[in-house]
C-alpha cells in the first residue's frame, strides 16, 4: 500500500459498511493488515458515524453496526464550523469545473475539507472514486478485492494544496460564506 508509515486514513462510509458485509470472511484482511503494517491510525468523523448507522430499522441492527464500529480504535476528527465553510467552497471549485454536485454527498464535501484541513497526514479509502475527484485530490493507491460475489476497487486520496490554490486563484473563488 502506497500510504507513509504513520498516517491517518479516513474510513469511508462504503468502506465501513462493505467490511461488515465481509466481515465474517478474510477478504478485508489484507486492506485492513496493511494499514497496520503501516502503523495508519484510522479516522472516523461524526458524519461517518451518522452515515454508517442510518436506516437501521430495529435495534438489533443497530447494535450489531455500534458493535462494528466499535471493534475498531479509531481517531476521532472533531467538527468545526471551518469543516463547513472549506466544504462549501470545495463544492463551489467543483461547480465550476462542472462536476456534479448532486452526486457528491454532504458527507463527502466534509470528507475533503477534514483532508483538506489536516492535508499533510490525512489520506482517505473509498468505494466511491467518483466523489473525490482529482482536480483537487491526490489518487495515491488503487486496491481491489474479489470477494468472489463482487470486485470492490478502493481508491486511497490525499488533499492536494497546490492544486486547491491553482484553482481557487484561476476561478478568482472566495469563500462564500463568512
Amino acid at each position: 500500500m502506497l500510504i507513509p508509515q504513520n498516517s491517518h486514513i479516513i474510513l469511508d462510509t462504503c468502506v465501513l459498511i462493505k467490511a461488515s458485509e465481509y466481515s465474517s470472511t478474510p477478504y478485508f484482511d489484507r486492506l485492513f493488515e496493511g494499514l497496520a503494517d503501516k502503523h495508519c491510525i484510522p479516522v472516523i468523523t461524526d458524519f461517518i458515524r451518522f452515515e454508517f448507522m442510518r436506516g437501521c430499522k430495529k435495534k438489533e441492527h443497530s447494535e450489531v453496526k455500534k458493535n462494528y464500529l466499535d471493534s475498531f480504535v479509531f481517531m476521532d476528527l472533531p467538527f468545526v464550523y471551518e469543516i463547513i465553510k472549506d466544504a462549501t467552497l470545495i463544492a463551489n471549485l467543483y461547480a465550476n469545473k462542472n462536476i456534479n454536485n448532486n452526486q457528491i454527498s454532504l458527507i463527502d464535501l466534509c470528507n475533503s475539507a477534514f483532508l483538506k484541513k489536516h492535508s499533510e497526514n490525512l489520506f482517505l479509502i473509498t468505494l466511491d472514486n467518483n466523489d473525490y475527484p482529482v482536480c483537487l485530490h491526490d489518487r495515491v493507491d488503487i486496491q481491489t478485492i474479489d470477494t468472489q460475489k463482487e470486485i470492490l476497487t478502493f481508491g486511497v486520496y490525499k488533499f492536494n494544496m497546490n492544486k486547491f490554490n491553482t484553482l481557487n486563484r484561476y476561478l478568482g473563488n472566495h469563500n462564500f460564506i463568512n
